[in-house]
């Protein structure tokens, strides 16, 4: 399933947090990881320089911070020779999203690693994960610092009833398999701010219940999946909650849910569940 891995690192907390998520899921699948630094694109920004600054500028970027950088990668590359890991380095140049795509895409990866980063103005995510899960068609785990173990035990896979068993819980599925992990199969009904009756709230949920049963006695290994709904204001709270509470290690979901899929689309459920939730979240394209 996920033969290769690219991590892509920026130096950040967030990003060696997720190099943890991705060296347990290349033990788990026998996978290699492509260790990736992008140096930045500053033509813009120096092209009013003059050749003297220039030519000083390039140097510093290549014989100082891209020295700095491929050190660091040897450095891990060596402590994950020393567990059985392959380790692969890569240095590139330019937009860091765009150049996460294009190596993602020439390597064949089968899974894109990097840290959430900070939000940017108004953006829900930092800019460079953003544009990454809005432009990929590969599935993305975003990671976010965190004090927590590096382990996947359970898995919490959302499910828009209305499209069935999607991408998302297929692939939550596979990604559970060699980890013997319990998947946690939640649908969140959405009672907005209205005052609904609480006996109404519970015939909600147990018809949504009785429909989540069903799928789940069409997948084989039903043994590992516990189905649950839940009712809240909007279903990005109810899943964070539903993570919070049930200590989640993982959220596996679709970049969008609405009825007409939308290309380089977030839906907001999406965004907010990765900005708020606890824990790692790979997105997928439908």
């Amino acid at each position: 399933m996920i033969h290769r891995i690219l991590w892509a690192t920026d130096g950040s907390s967030d990003a060696a947090e997720s190099l943890r998520y991705v060296e347990i899921l290349a033990c788990n699948f026998k996978a290699e990881i492509l260790g990736l630094y992008i140096l930045p694109d500053y033509k813009g920004m120096i092209e009013n320089f003059s050749v003297e600054e220039k030519t000083k500028f390039a140097k510093w970027i290549d014989e100082i911070l891209k020295a700095k950088e491929k050190k660091k990668l040897e450095a891990i590359r060596k402590d994950f020779g020393a567990k059985g890991i392959s380790f692969n380095i890569a240095i590139g140049r330019g937009i860091p999203h765009k150049e996460i795509m294009r190596v993602a895409t020439e390597k064949k990866v089968g899974l894109i690693a990097l840290g959430k980063g900070r939000a940017v103005e108004r953006a829900i995510l930092g800019g460079t994960a953003l544009k990454v899960i809005r432009d990929s068609k590969i599935p993305v785990l975003t990671v976010r610092e965190d004090t927590r173990r590096a382990d996947i035990k359970r898995i919490l896979a959302p499910i828009d009833q209305s499209h069935g068993l999607s991408k998302g819980f297929k692939y939550a599925v596979e990604i559970s398999e060699p980890f013997g992990a319990i998947i946690n199969m939640l649908n969140v009904v959405e009672i907005g701010e209205h005052k609904i009756p609480p006996e109404i709230v519970e015939r909600m949920k147990a018809f949504c219940f009785r429909e989540l049963k069903e799928n789940v006695g069409k997948v084989k290994m039903s043994k590992n999946i516990e189905a649950y709904v839940e009712a809240a204001k909007n279903a990005w709270k109810g899943i964070v909650k539903f993570a919070d509470d049930r200590d989640i290690d993982l959220i596996v979901m679709m970049t969008y849910g609405g009825a007409k899929f939308k290309e380089e689309f977030i839906g907001s459920v999406t965004q907010k569940v990765i900005q708020e939730a606890h824990c790692p979240v790979i997105t997928i394209k439908p």
